[in-house]
């Protein structure tokens, strides 16, 4: 961490250039849309020599948008090309069912092609509908659901993309679901996960795969696992980082001088300085203006998302427009919202901070944080939801006059810390008045239905 692989954003390298990449691998690749690695998925392959080497565990700490996915993706799915029999030898942890679904998509875009096979655990189906489908020897057992099973029993997949409460149901209840054969571990979303006991996954996962030093003994199948950890603002503490049993590990640092919080590049930052009680008007004139652009609203918790959902429903201009993305709907709900945003159905899209991690919207040109963010790691995750893969974006914070200070302190940590005043024309927020008059009054109805 304290000489880190710093690499700039900037031009990629080409498909045919990067040395060592299969040509199956290359041609998934190409079906997909892609013609080059973007420097982060350079710098990841290079380190890992294309998943062949262990001789290190890599630390990925980059701007969202920069490729993350694909950074590890790229050398768990070269170095399984040789696999002769299915087995689990790569688990991807992620903290929430949708990164996982959306992780689980990037392999299985690439997996046929490449004879692989890629299952997810996320609870979204019963635990024994999963190990029916992930664990085949658990539909011929399923009286001996006790205990850890310990056995190297084949399974249905190479890849599992999982969430750390439906891994450890699996681990600890279902016959045939084990780590013995793992070559690969990937922690994505790191610092969350690791703020978060979910069962004392950690311990567990790290205990199972803990390798003995040197080379496995002759005749063995089991090598070391390769682990790599990954996140926008991945933490920098020695004692954290210990407690992932990281093996002479390597730390990749995109654009992060000084070790601070890296944003795009591409990102314009700028910030609506109100008082408190004019931010519903300000919040609304605003968006009327970005309406016919993908426009990401950002709020400081669950049930004041819904109250700004319900507000902007009742505005006439808006309401067509606005779409809501919370833990208060259903994985169904959430999934359809999601759908249709990115479909362009509907142009705001208001979420809680569970939108900032890791959520992928390649069409997002606007993200406004309608609620300041306390920590400069949430501004980071917020902010990184546009501005990417090299495509320009904008964020823009509304503060009270009395949050000015702190946003500014919060500011020092990032690379960028300085952000311009925007100034809404009176004559727009004065036209959007009468229409937030009428859909306050909406909300406050609402609220006391919900008393």
């Amino acid at each position: 961490m304290r000489l880190p692989i710093k690499i700039e954003a900037g031009q990629g390298v080409l498909l045919a250039d990067v040395r060592g990449l299969d040509h199956r691998l290359q041609d998934a690749l190409r079906t997909c849309g892609f013609v080059e690695l973007f420097p982060v998925q350079a710098a990841a392959w290079q380190v890992t020599a294309g998943g062949h080497s262990a001789a290190h565990d890599l630390c990925i700490s980059a701007p969202t948008g920069s490729g993350k996915t694909l950074a590890y993706a790229l050398p768990v799915l070269q170095g399984l090309l040789g696999r002769c029999v299915p087995r689990l030898r790569c688990l991807v942890v992620l903290p929430t069912r949708d990164l996982a679904a959306q992780v689980f998509k990037v392999f299985a875009d690439l997996c046929p092609a490449l004879g692989l096979r890629v299952g997810m655990a996320a609870a979204q189906t019963s635990v024994g509908t999963e190990a029916a489908t992930l664990f085949p020897d658990a539909s011929r057992d399923q009286q001996s659901l006790h205990g850890v099973a310990t056995g190297s029993i084949s399974g249905v997949v190479d890849i599992l993309v999982a969430t750390p409460g439906r891994l450890m149901a699996h681990l600890k209840s279902t016959p045939g679901a084990t780590l013995d054969d793992l070559c690969y571990l990937v922690v994505d979303e790191t610092d969350r996960l690791m703020r978060q006991a979910y069962q004392d996954w950690l311990p567990f996962v790290t205990a199972a795969t803990a390798d003995a030093e040197g080379p496995p003994p002759l005749g063995s199948p089991r090598r070391r696992v390769l682990k790599i950890v990954a996140s926008a603002t991945l933490t920098r503490d020695p004692s954290k980082i210990e407690r992932l049993g990281l093996h002479c590990p390597r730390y990749i640092a995109l654009g992060a001088t000084d070790h601070r919080y890296a944003l795009p590049k591409s990102l314009k930052e700028f910030k609506v300085v109100c008082a408190g009680a004019d931010k519903p008007l300000l919040a609304v004139a605003l968006l009327q203006q970005l309406v016919k652009e993908p426009t990401l609203v950002f709020t400081a918790s669950v049930e004041a998302t819904r109250r700004l959902y319900v507000l902007l429903s009742a505005v006439a201009s808006l309401k067509e427009h606005v779409l809501e993305f919370s833990s208060l709907n259903s994985g169904p709900e959430r999934a359809a919202a999601l759908a249709a945003f990115r479909a362009g159905n509907a142009r705001i899209l208001v979420a809680s901070d569970g939108m900032t991690r890791g959520m992928d919207v390649p069409s997002v040109t606007n993200v406004v944080n309608y609620e300041a963010p306390v920590y400069a790691k949430t501004y980071v995750h917020r902010a990184g939801r546009t501005a990417r893969g090299g495509r320009e974006g904008r964020v823009f914070t509304l503060l009270r006059v009395e949050e000015v200070r702190h946003f500014k302190g919060l500011l020092r940590k990032v690379d960028n810390a300085f952000v311009k005043d925007y100034a809404l024309p009176k004559a727009d927020v004065e036209a959007a008045r009468p229409e937030v008059l009428h859909a306050l009054s909406v909300l406050q109805a609402y609220l006391a239905t919900e008393s």
